[in-house]
C-alpha cells in the first residue's frame, strides 16, 4: 500500500500535477516580482534600479533575481532627458539673471503575468519639481503599482 502510494505522488510530480506553479491571474496575486530591462534610452538603467529599491523598501513584493523566480515580470521603456532654461530681467539699475539644467524622466511599464497577461500598465513621468527625476519617476511607478494592487483588493 505505501509503495502504490509512492508510485502514485510521483507520477503526480513528474506530470506536473503537484510541481506546477500556481500563475498570478490577478494583480493582487502577485508577491514576487523581477525588474526587467527599461529599454536603452538614457537612464533606463539608473531607472530600472531604483525602481528595485522602491519595491523592496515598500515591503509588499520580494523583487527576485530571475523572471523564472517571479510571479510577474516589471518591464517597460524610460528614459531621462534634459532642457536648458535661462531668464534675464533688467529693472532700470539692476539685472537679475538664472538658468539651469532641468531633468526630466518618463517611462511606460506593464506587470506581466507568467502566461503573459497585462495585470497592471502605467505611463508616468517626474514630479515638476522633484530633486531627482529618476527618484521621483521610481516613487511614482511604485506608488501607483501599490494602489492599484489596494484597490484591487477592495471588496466591491
Amino acid at each position: 500500500m505505501r509503495v502504490r502510494l509512492l508510485a502514485t505522488l510521483n507520477l503526480l510530480f513528474v506530470c506536473g500535477v503537484l510541481g506546477a506553479q500556481v500563475v498570478a491571474q490577478r494583480l493582487q496575486d502577485v508577491r514576487r516580482i523581477y525588474v526587467d530591462s527599461f529599454g536603452t534610452g538614457d537612464g533606463a538603467d539608473v531607472i530600472r534600479s531604483k525602481i528595485i529599491t522602491r519595491l523592496v523598501k515598500a515591503g509588499r513584493f520580494e523583487v527576485v533575481q530571475s523572471a523564472n523566480q517571479a510571479d510577474a515580470v516589471l518591464t517597460g521603456a524610460s528614459q531621462m532627458s534634459t532642457t536648458a532654461h535661462y531668464s534675464a530681467n533688467a529693472n532700470g539699475q539692476y539685472a537679475n539673471a538664472s538658468g539651469g539644467t532641468r531633468y526630466y524622466a518618463t517611462a511606460g511599464v506593464q506587470l506581466v503575468s507568467k502566461d503573459q497577461k497585462i495585470l497592471w500598465a502605467d505611463d508616468t513621468s517626474n514630479g515638476a519639481f522633484s530633486r531627482s527625476a529618476s527618484s521621483s519617476l521610481a516613487d511614482r511607478i511604485v506608488k501607483n503599482l501599490v494602489k492599484a494592487i489596494s484597490k484591487e483588493a477592495k471588496p466591491k
